[in-house]
């Protein structure tokens, strides 16, 4: 793989993204931004994008992989991910986002693993609001084949080949006894051949488990179970009591919530953010499990939380923050003498930055250091 140049003195994107050097190879291909997460051993993860993909879509994909990265205190896999993180950047792993939706024979020639825009909905857009199945999420799953193949270790040397064989074994026995690989189609079975061929079992079979026990399939009412009805669970009761040791694999590398993703809410959302399960939303199956949630843009929108400890932050219009239960933080951008504070109603004396925002349930309050 080709390195990014790291040297850029164009002036930085939306959240955090960076412009692609004009001389970057990527660019023969339509990329031309690229945000990285920095492994422990100070090598780079990176994403690059196309035009067309929208910054706060990149980032979402950075949260998410930041996410994959969090260690999981106590875990038997997931306690220390710093050689995870170390072995995907030792392996030159890197995401691509491709604008639109991929088509068979023309994928980018760039070794890297693709997540396409139309299978990239941000959280608060209308896509991710309406679980729009032409518009399925697939970044839960893409990004953690990246995880897998780089980092725990498949085709390349990983960090937990231990964990990589008991993945390969249950998906052998999922097959077996019928919890994964269900045939809804005629091509269910041909596409799991193709699988035993590359040897990309365990890659697939985790990922289905991913997908139902973070919400993604409760949704879906067009066949049972999750992935379109290929596996056994739609959502995590389910998976618990129909897949008890891809439940177990699936904790022991990963958390019950979804602690180190910063929930990016998109700029054209409108109304309140719920991480509180609520039958009338469907979309909260997904949202229920997050933790530190950030509204984006100018709208006049809300946050709830939920029962953890929530870390919040508003936007550039004026937001109702209600942190729920748990022990919950609003952050804000401004130093405190920056802000006029009535009661639980806070006040940004600089125009186009935190507005004014009134906080319900929230613990704590944090301003900028000097």
């Amino acid at each position: 793989m080709i390195p990014l140049i790291a040297l850029c003195l164009t002036a930085p994107l939306e959240f955090g993204l960076q412009p692609l050097p004009e001389d970057s190879p990527y660019r023969d291909e339509g990329f031309t931004k690229y945000i990285e997460v920095i492994a422990q051993n100070g090598k780079p993860i990176p994403i690059i994008a196309q035009k067309g993909v929208r910054d706060i879509a990149v980032a979402r994909c950075r949260n998410l992989l930041k996410f994959y990265l969090t260690n999981v205190v106590g875990t038997k896999f997931g306690n220390d991910k710093s050689a995870v993180a170390n072995a995907m950047a030792n392996n030159h792993a890197m995401l691509m986002m491709p604008e639109g939706a991929h088509r068979e024979g023309q994928e980018p020639h760039i070794h890297a693993q693709p997540q396409y825009e139309y299978e990239t909905p941000v959280d608060g857009s209308r896509w991710y609001i309406r679980n729009d199945w032409d518009h399925r999420d697939a970044a839960f799953e893409e990004i953690f084949h990246l995880v897998h193949d780089t980092g725990i270790g498949t085709d390349f040397p990983g960090a937990l080949p231990e964990y990589q064989k008991l993945l390969k074994a249950e998906a052998i026995r999922s097959l077996k006894d019928g919890r994964w690989g269900i045939a809804v189609d005629p091509h269910v079975k041909e596409w799991i051949e193709e699988l035993r061929q590359e040897n990309s079992l365990a890659q697939e079979y985790i990922a289905s488990v991913i997908d139902s026990y973070y919400g993604l399939w409760a949704a879906f009412d067009e066949n049972p179970g999750g992935m379109w009805g290929i596996y056994i669970a739609k959502t995590r009761d389910e998976l618990k009591e129909k897949d008890p040791a891809g439940f177990a694999l699936l904790e022991s590398f990963l958390p019950p919530m979804m602690v180190g993703y910063e929930s990016l809410i998109d700029p054209n959302f409108h109304g309140t953010f719920s991480l509180q399960f609520d039958t009338e939303l469907p979309y909260t199956h997904k949202s229920q499990y997050y933790v530190d949630a950030t509204l984006t843009g100018k709208h006049n929108s809300n946050l709830l939380g939920n029962d953890a400890d929530n870390t919040f932050k508003g936007n550039r219009g004026n937001n109702t923050i209600d942190g729920g239960k748990g022990n919950d933080t609003v952050q804000f951008q401004g130093k405190e003498e920056e802000y006029e504070i009535t009661g639980n109603i806070i006040k940004d004396t600089l125009k186009g930055r935190d507005g004014t925002d009134t906080i319900i349930s929230i613990e704590e309050v944090t301003f900028a250091k000097d």
